[in-house]
């Protein structure tokens, strides 16, 4: 499996352009808004992905249900921590919205990084023809669509500090304890707990198990991830907040010029 198919990038780099620039648009109009009007995009994405996931559930049933489409996956993070982030006011706002942030971060990383990891060309295909393939396209788009927003309309917060940093990692386990309990209690490849979704690591997951043993060797590969995703969770957020400072910089290079 290759991590870019010719249909990503005609497909992906556009739409993220396009998004981006839509982006940039909205902050002409909003930037001088209070910030409960700047996070109205977001209000609207995190409403808007509980309902996508509403019918693939749906969908799901009716062409007969299949285990993997339960919202346990990395990216089913964002039907949880978004609509907490647009709509929580609390004492753990600011760390909710760090949190949230590096997932999308994440996303972006991944999405640049390995698309057809993420989805497959089939999903590219039948966007316009098959709910489900629909609903994994336009969900991910939807996402990095809010990561835009956030970056453009100054919606981020320091997301570097000790607090900051402590509730992602407690984030980053909660989310693997579930993603693992689920994938062993269904039997089912959530977040990649089961196994690796490209053949040369299966391949060598498989020669490490005959050298240690089954079950040694899968506590390993799980590990292994768990540690993975923690990194990423970490690495996401310093992506994040570089792509902040560009955004900053840029800002203050264009009006610089206008004066």
């Amino acid at each position: 499996m290759g991590l870019w198919t010719p249909l990503h990038a005609a497909t992906v780099l556009p739409s993220y352009v396009l998004m981006l620039g839509l982006a940039i648009l909205a902050r002409r109009w909003l930037a001088d808004k209070s910030y409960e009007t700047r996070m109205l995009p977001i209000k609207i994405i995190a409403v808007l992905l509980p309902l996508l996931e509403v019918g693939k559930q749906v969908c799901s049933v009716l062409v007969g249900y299949d285990r993997f489409s339960l919202p346990f996956h990395f990216c089913s993070i964002f039907l949880y921590i978004l609509p907490i982030m647009a709509f929580y006011r609390g004492k753990y706002a600011e760390r909710i919205r760090c949190a949230a942030c590096a997932c999308m971060a994440a996303l972006l990383f991944g999405m640049l990084a390995a698309p057809a990891l993420i989805y497959v060309e089939g999903d590219i295909r039948d966007f316009f023809t098959d709910y489900l393939a629909f609903h994994t396209v336009f969900f991910h788009a939807l996402v990095i669509f809010a990561l835009f927003f956030v970056i453009t309309l100054d919606l981020h917060r320091s997301c570097g500090g000790w607090k900051e940093t402590r509730f992602l990692t407690l984030f980053g386990l909660g989310f693997v304890s579930v993603a693992i309990t689920a994938t062993y209690s269904l039997d089912t490849n959530f977040s990649l707990f089961l196994s690796p979704p490209i053949q040369e690591i299966r391949d060598a997951l498989d020669a490490i198990k005959q050298a240690i043993g089954q079950v040694p060797g899968q506590i390993l590969y799980v590990a292994v991830l768990v540690v993975l995703h923690l990194l990423l969770l970490a690495c996401a957020n310093y992506l994040f907040l570089l792509l902040c400072l560009i955004k900053e910089r840029l800002v203050r290079a264009f009006r610089s010029k206008r004066a």
